[in-house]
C-alpha cells in the first residue's frame, strides 16, 4: 500500500467540539454537487513518488487513481495476472502464460472455488475457510497480427465508473471501454484481424458443431466447461465476420475496423433475446450526482452511452443496488451472473440509475443516551482519573502513525466525555487536564514532527508517510508502512488555521468530493458502485486478488470522523455527503462483509463464519493480515468502539448471532487486549455483563478502561441485575 491515507486508520479525532457550545445538525438543504473542503496546498513537504504509473496516457492530465477498482490497469503485474473487476466480468491484460496471442482476457465463473483450512490456533478445521474465483481464460479478444508483435498498453481515459484501455500494435489497435456492470465487453477494432482464444474447447457455434469457418454477425459459442457456458460475439454496424476455428482459437479472415461486443449468456430463458435487443447500446463512462434533503439521500449514476436508442443500456447491478433503486428508473431483467465477491448481479435496462437511502446516518459525537448509569458514575470517574494520569507520550508518539492515531483517539474520547455537559460526568479540573494533555500530545503531529512525518506526493496527489519511501527520499524503504489517520476535532481557538489545513489535507486525500480541488483525486478510497471503500493502494507486481478491505469498523471510523469534522466546522454539505456514504456502507456491510444467518449473497457454506475476513475483489479469506485467531478475525471488525459502530453499524441481531456462534466459546481463553475489544462489542447486547467484565479485562492499545465502561454503561438495555451472569 504505497499511496493511500488509509481509511482503516482514522484515529486522531475529537477535540474541536470540546469548547463549542453545540454541534451543527444536518440541515435540510438539497445538495446536487459537492463543494471541495478546501483548494489550498497541503501543509506538508512535497516529494515525487518513486513508483510512477506505467500505462497511463501521457496526454491525460488526470491524476492516476491508486485505490480504484481499475488501478491494476496502470501497472505491470506478475505474468499479467492482476485482474480488473468490471463486474460481472474479471478482466486480465497480457496473461499469455495460458496460451494464445496477447489481448484482453474475459473470465466469468459460474461458481466459486471453496477452500478448506486445517485447524489453526483456536480455529477448528474449516471446510469453508476461504473462497476464490478460479483462473481461466473463458475468451480473449486479441488480433492475429499480435502473434509476432507485442502490443502496447495504454489507459486513455477514466472516471468513477470507467476506464478506457487501448492496446496498439501491428498497424492497428483495439480499444476497450471498461465500465462498471457492463453486460458485454466492447472491443473497438481498428485495422486488425480479430482473433479469439479460449482455454476451453469450442464445441459448437450457433448451435452447430464446427471445425472450419463460419460467416455471421452473431456467433454463439458453446464451450466444453462444466457446467457448459455460452458466449456471444456480436458484430455491430451491419458488418459480418468470417471466423475460422483452429484448436481453441477463432480467427477472422481479414483485418477489420468496427465494434464487436462479447457477452456471457446467462441461463435465464429470455436472456439471449435481451442480449440481442440491447447489443448496440453500450456504456463508455458514467457521471455521479446526489441530492440530499433532511434524512433522505438520493444518488444517481448517469451512464454515458454510445448508440443510445432511448431505451437504455443493459448493465448489471449489485445486490445493494437492487434494494435501493427507484424502480421507475430501471427495468429489472432475469439475467443473473455472479460478481467476484459481491454476490449475484442482476441486469437492468436504463440510461440513468436513481438510488435512495433513507434515513441517513444520524449518529454524531456521543451515544444517543450520553448519561451513564448513575450507579456506575463513580467507577467511571475513578477510571478517568487513572487514564488521564497516564503517560500520553508513550501511547501516542510512536513510530507508526496507525498506532499513534489509535492512542490519540482513545485519549481524545476522555476529554470529550468530561467536557460535554450532556454526559453529567462532572469534574471540571479533570476535564481541563484531559483537554490540555490531548492538545499537547497532538502538537507534534500538527507540526509534522512525529517519528514518521507526512509528505505530499505530487505524482499521485496524495499523502504518504516518510517511512514508506526509499532511502533516497528520506525513508526506510518499507513499502508496507502503515499510513496516517484523520484528526478532526479540536478546539476552534487553538492553532485554527494550521489545524484546519492539516486535518483537511488528510480528509481530502481519502474523500475529496470535488474536481475543483486539484491537489487530490476525487473519492480515492470510496467506490460508489461497490457501495463501500477499499483500503489497498498500489501493489508492486500487481494486486493479484484485486483491491481489498480488511477492517470495516476502521473504515466506518474514518467516515464518521470526517462527518464530525464537517459538523464542527458547520459544513453541512460535506456532513450530508458523508452521512449518505455511511448509509450506503451500512447497506453494503450486511450484504457482503458481515453475514447474518439469512444472508442471501455470500456462498451458503461460508455464512457460518459470520464475517468474511479479508474481503478481496477476487476472494474472501477467513483470516487477517496479522494472524489467524478467532479474536483477531472478529475483533478487527469491532474496533474502535464508537457511538456509530455500537449504535448503528453493528446491529444487535448480528452481534448476538456472532457472539453465540463464534465468540462465546473462546472469550474466557482470550488473555490479550482482544478480550477488551470483544467485551466492548458484547456490551451492545448485554451491557451490564460487559461492564462487569470490562472492569478487569485486558485492553487493546486503542481502548481505555474509562471509555469502555462509559460505553457499556450508556447502553439503553442496561440491566444491572444481570451483571454477574457471565
Amino acid at each position: 500500500m504505497l499511496i493511500t491515507l488509509s481509511s482503516t486508520a482514522a484515529g486522531l479525532l475529537f477535540v474541536k467540539l470540546l469548547t463549542m457550545t453545540s454541534a451543527s445538525p444536518l440541515d435540510s438543504r438539497v445538495v446536487s454537487g459537492f463543494s471541495p473542503l478546501s483548494t489550498a496546498a497541503p501543509p506538508f513537504d512535497s516529494i515525487t513518488h518513486p513508483y510512477p504509473p506505467v500505462y497511463n496516457s501521457k496526454s491525460v492530465s488526470q491524476v492516476v487513481p491508486t485505490n480504484s477498482w481499475y488501478s491494476n490497469l496502470f501497472w505491470s503485474s506478475t505474468n499479467g495476472l492482476a485482474p480488473t473487476f468490471s463486474e460481472p466480468y474479471i478482466l486480465r491484460v497480457f496473461d499469455i502464460g495460458y496460451g494464445g496471442n496477447p489481448g484482453l482476457s474475459i473470465r466469468q465463473p459460474w461458481a466459486k472455488t471453496i477452500g478448506a483450512y486445517g485447524a489453526t490456533n483456536n480455529i477448528p478445521a474449516d471446510d469453508a475457510g476461504y473462497y476464490i474465483n478460479s483462473l481461466n481464460v473463458d475468451l480473449r479478444a486479441t488480433a492475429s497480427e499480435w502473434g509476432s508483435v507485442t502490443p502496447t498498453q495504454n489507459v486513455t481515459a477514466w472516471d468513477q465508473f470507467s476506464a478506457t484501455l487501448k492496446l496498439s500494435g501491428g498497424a492497428g489497435s483495439i480499444t476497450f471501454p471498461i465500465v462498471r456492470g457492463m453486460a458485454y465487453v466492447t472491443a473497438q477494432y481498428v485495422c486488425l484481424t480479430p482473433q479469439f482464444f479460449s482455454q476451453n474447447a469450442i464445441i459448437a457455434i450457433n448451435g452447430v458443431a464446427v471445425s472450419g469457418s463460419v460467416t455471421a454477425n452473431k456467433f454463439k459459442l458453446t464451450f466444453n466447461d462444466n457446467p457448459t457456458s455460452n458466449y456471444i460475439i456480436y458484430v455491430l454496424g451491419g458488418s459480418s465476420l468470417t471466423l475460422t476455428l483452429s484448436g481453441t482459437t477463432l480467427t477472422a479472415s481479414a483485418p477489420f475496423t468496427g465494434t464487436l461486443r462479447i457477452a456471457k449468456l446467462p441461463s435465464a430463458g429470455d436472456a439471449e433475446f435481451i442480449l440481442d435487443d440491447r447489443k448496440a447500446v453500450y456504456p463508455t463512462g458514467g457521471v455521479l450526482s446526489a441530492a440530499i434533503s433532511g434524512t433522505t439521500g438520493c444518488y444517481q449514476f448517469q451512464w454515458t452511452l454510445s448508440c443510445d436508442d432511448g431505451k437504455g443500456a443493459l448493465i448489471y447491478a449489485l445486490p445493494h443496488h437492487l434494494d435501493s433503486f427507484d424502480n421507475s428508473s430501471v427495468t429489472v431483467t432475469d439475467l443473473t451472473l455472479g460478481s467476484g465477491t459481491h454476490g449475484p448481479m442482476k441486469a437492468v435496462i436504463s440510461s440513468t440509475w436513481n438510488l435512495t437511502e433513507s434515513p441517513l446516518s444520524t449518529i454524531s459525537w456521543l451515544p444517543k443516551n450520553p448519561v451513564p448509569q448513575s450507579s456506575n458514575t463513580n467507577t467511571i470517574l475513578a477510571a478517568l482519573q487513572v487514564d488521564i494520569a497516564s503517560n500520553y507520550t508513550s501511547q501516542t508518539f510512536l513510530g507508526d502513525n496507525y498506532f499513534s492515531g489509535k492512542g490519540l483517539q482513545k485519549l481524545a474520547f476522555l476529554a470529550l466525555i468530561l467536557n460535554r455537559a450532556e454526559t453529567k460526568l462532572s469534574n471540571p479540573t479533570l476535564a481541563a487536564t484531559a483537554l490540555s494533555k490531548i492538545k499537547a500530545a497532538f502538537l507534534p503531529f500538527l507540526n509534522n514532527a512525529q517519528p514518521d512525518p507526512f509528505r505530499y506526493d505530487t505524482l499521485y496527489k496524495g499523502t504518504v508517510a516518510r517511512s514508506g519511501l526509499p532511502t533516497s527520499l528520506g525513508g526506510t524503504g518499507d513499502v508496507n508502512a502503515a499510513f496516517a489517520a484523520i484528526i478532526k476535532y479540536l478546539d476552534p481557538t487553538w492553532n485554527t488555521a494550521q489545524l484546519e489545513a492539516w486535518t483537511e489535507a488528510l480528509i481530502r486525500d481519502v474523500n475529496n468530493p470535488s474536481d475543483s480541488d486539484t491537489y487530490f483525486p476525487i473519492y480515492r478510497n470510496w467506490d460508489w458502485f461497490a457501495g463501500h471503500s477499499w483500503a489497498g493502494g498500489i501493489k508492486i507486481n500487481g494486486a493479484l486478488d484485486g483491491k481489498d478491505q480488511e477492517s470495516i469498523s476502521e473504515a466506518i471510523n474514518f467516515y464518521w470522523g470526517a462527518k464530525l469534522y464537517a459538523l464542527a466546522k458547520g459544513n453541512s454539505d460535506y456532513a450530508n455527503l458523508v452521512s449518505l456514504q455511511l448509509s450506503i456502507f451500512q447497506r453494503a456491510i450486511y450484504k457482503y462483509f458481515w453475514m447474518l444467518d439469512n444472508n442471501a449473497v455470500q456462498p451458503t457454506a461460508y455464512i457460518k463464519n459470520k464475517v468474511v475476513g479479508i474481503f478481496f475483489e477476487n476472494k474472501c479469506d477467513y483470516t487477517t493480515y496479522f494472524g489467524r485467531y478467532i479474536e483477531y478475525i472478529h475483533g478487527i471488525q469491532q474496533l474502535p468502539m464508537t457511538p456509530i459502530l455500537g449504535e448503528e453499524t453493528r446491529t444487535s441481531t448480528f452481534v448476538q448471532q456472532e457472539w453465540d456462534q463464534k465468540l462465546a466459546g473462546i472469550i474466557f481463553s482470550v488473555t490479550s487486549g482482544w478480550q477488551g475489544v470483544l467485551y466492548s462489542n458484547y456490551a451492545i447486547i448485554n451491557p451490564a455483563q460487559a461492564y462487569y467484565a470490562l472492569q478487569t479485562a485486558p485492553l487493546d492499545d486503542g481502548l481505555t478502561r474509562s471509555w469502555a465502561l462509559y460505553f457499556a454503561s450508556t447502553r439503553p438495555n442496561y440491566n444491572s441485575s444481570s451483571a454477574n451472569d457471565l
